[in-house]
């Protein structure tokens, strides 16, 4: 017996594990136009939310019972209902400084997202009591100035028995510049050792979690830091103003630049080709309500559920009703409400799938909602799992991203500064990096070396105060050598524009990375919930004509009608036809038909010209019986 072959045929990966796909994010991210794109955003972005910062920040309020803000007089019982005078001040002097202490954390909230500057923690913070308030305030004074010369952030002080940590306050996480946002150690410094901490023991693990993954996925912390301060239950009312107006510039910035980049990765990964900047932007524009309001749908709908549930609250104020009737026995409408608003709440971290979902479908605002809830609520271990790959690939490219780009600017600045004869000329080019951004450590990374009147600018991996005011000319008691004229001034700003730019390309990666994994993410989910191939993209016929027109979702013209020809009708021969008579459509004019001897085969006729067979154009003779005959002579 002969041996059969058994041919072995490869294993297709992308079949067996479809999450590998999210391998080609790096590649569909790592292109300018994306680049550029995110870039834009970001700026975008952060211009609004600094606007919007300079607008809405005010001064902290201080504590000021006699004659200030808190007058304890504002505050006084407006019903005495017997009691002193004395007892009437102690209740009024109370509610005073609880009023205080509640505006004093709402002005926290605003200070850590639109602060202007770092300030440390004050008596009004530490104290719980007017008394300790007084009693405390020079000592702390004091302590905060000691801090400030020194240049540490916290210290735990001893004031009467009592310790008191004082800090450095959280500030302007919504309002600086993303040039010197902290975003943790430089890639470049870590990778050769310098970077210290995170490279100790237990550190690792911190830093990935706290630093890496932020700047990963900073697009989503930064739509939903906002959002949670603006349902947070101490916000205050004009706080929620101001963080309702960041999330909609927020959700307007991105339904823009991160629609844009959603529709260039989708084309991309379905179709393996790429389409310009100028048509993605063209795409999102004619969509943009889509885009906008795709997001915007689930906060209206929380805002519906918390009037209802505002109205609910007005019968509970009803005495006894309320507590017996409205509460006691309607509160299972406040669950209800409650998770109503939780499904959607949380449903929003497939918020970066609704712009994949337009991008991908050509379609609208309810279909991007329902694809993006239906999808995390239908599969979410797969959600999940896909998220878990996206973050722990993406934290490793984005890394790899930062290092080289951190890489390229260090060993340029290194090269100039071999040049012959340049440190005793005076011209050892650090100067030229005194502004550049201070996020990843850049700064610090480029300004390691040099030294000012004897200092270094940079000690134990951070900026040295004074040598730098004396290099950029902010300390007016030094006239030294080192002291930067105004054509120094002019080069480094010069160069740093040139560093901001390249900066942005480097920090917009993680931008274009976050929105191609999404874009992947979301074909994933398509795939495994409603089973449709991943390279099935909507296409416009611009799109289509110039470079998919062999395959397109784009419907082709219909096909011109064929030549009109006579009708050509198949007949029975006489001997298999049946007796009954032909229907009269398929006779013009009826004819009596010839009849026959049951059980005597008659002779058919041939009717066949003595000319070459006329070709199928031709109309078809007819027989005796006046049918038209058969082109081949065999019954239909």
């Amino acid at each position: 017996m002969a041996e059969e072959k058994v041919e072995v045929r490869d294993i297709n990966y992308r079949q067996v594990m479809p999450w590998t796909e999210l391998f080609r994010s790096f590649q569909v991210a790592l292109d300018p136009k994306k680049l550029l794109l995110a870039g834009a955003g970001i700026l975008a972005m952060a211009f609004g939310w600094w606007l919007l910062a300079l607008v809405f920040f005010t001064q902290p309020p201080q504590w000021k019972a006699a004659g200030g803000d808190y007058e304890i007089d504002k505050y006084r019982p407006k019903d005495a209902g017997g009691r002193s005078v004395e007892e009437l001040n102690t209740i009024a002097r109370e509610n005073a400084w609880k009023a205080f202490k509640d505006d004093r954390r709402k002005w926290d909230i605003l200070n850590g997202a639109a602060g202007t500057g770092p300030l440390f923690t004050d008596a009004g913070d530490l104290a719980n009591s007017p008394d300790e308030y007084e009693a405390i305030k020079a000592d702390v004074e004091k302590s905060v100035k000691e801090l400030a010369e020194r240049g540490e952030k916290k210290r735990i002080v001893n004031i009467g028995g009592k310790d008191y940590l004082i800090r450095v306050k959280p500030y302007g996480k919504l309002r600086t510049w993303p040039f010197f946002e902290d975003r943790g150690p430089n890639p470049y410094l870590m990778v050769t050792g310098q970077a210290g901490t995170p490279w100790e023991a237990g550190h690792f693990g911190q830093w990935l979690v706290t630093d890496e993954s932020q700047v990963l996925i900073e697009p989503l912390v930064k739509f939903l830091y906002p959002v949670v301060y603006l349902i947070g239950p101490r916000t205050g009312g004009l706080n929620r103003l101001y963080f309702l107006l960041v999330t909609l510039w927020t959700l307007a910035t991105w339904a823009l630049f991160g629609g844009a980049i959603t529709r260039m990765a989708a084309v991309q990964i379905a179709r393996n080709d790429k389409i310009g900047m100028s048509e993605a932007i063209r795409f999102v524009t004619q969509r943009y309500v889509s885009f906008l309001s795709a997001p915007i749908f689930p906060l209206l709908f929380v805002a519906f559920m918390v009037v209802l549930l505002i109205i609910y609250g007005l019968f509970f104020m009803i005495p006894v009703v309320g507590d017996i009737v409205v509460a006691g026995l309607g509160w299972p409408l406040v669950f209800l409400a409650g998770l109503a608003m939780a499904v959607v709440l949380v449903g929003l971290v497939g918020w970066p799938m609704m712009y994949a979902t337009i991008s991908a479908e050509g379609s609208d605002s309810f279909d991007a909602i329902s694809r993006s809830y239906s999808y995390v609520y239908q599969s979410p271990w797969h959600y999940i799992w896909y998220s878990l790959v996206a973050i722990a690939y993406g934290a490793v490219v984005v890394f790899f991203v930062g290092f080289m780009g951190s890489l390229i600017v260090y060993l340029g600045k290194w090269g100039v500064s071999q040049t012959f004869f340049i440190e005793s000329a005076n011209r050892e080019p650090s100067f030229l990096f005194v502004y550049a951004p201070t996020s990843f450590g850049w700064r610090t990374l480029l300004l390691q070396g040099a030294t000012v009147d004897g200092q270094s600018l940079v000690e134990n991996g951070t900026i040295n105060e004074p040598a730098y005011r004396k290099l950029t000319g902010q300390d007016p008691a030094y006239k030294g050598p080192d002291r930067m004229s105004w054509w120094n001034q002019v080069g480094a700003v010069l160069v740093t524009a040139w560093l901001y730019l390249f900066f942005l390309l480097i920090l917009g990666f993680g931008y274009s990375y976050f929105w191609s994994a999404s874009t992947i993410t979301y074909l994933l989910m398509r795939r495994k919930v409603d089973d449709t191939d991943m390279d099935e993209v909507y296409l416009e016929e611009d799109e289509a004509e110039e470079s998919y027109s062999a395959s397109t979702t784009v419907s082709a013209p219909p096909a011109p009608p064929p030549p009109a020809t006579s009708p050509v009708t198949m007949v029975e021969a006489p001997t298999l036809r049946s007796s009954a008579p032909p229907p009269s459509s398929a006779i013009s004019e009826p004819k009596p038909e010839p009849k026959f001897e049951p059980k005597v085969e008659p002779k058919v006729e041939s009717h066949v010209d003595p000319e070459p067979a006329p070709s199928s154009a031709t109309a078809p003779t007819a027989t005796s019986d006046g049918n038209p005959a058969s082109t081949d002579g065999a019954g239909s």
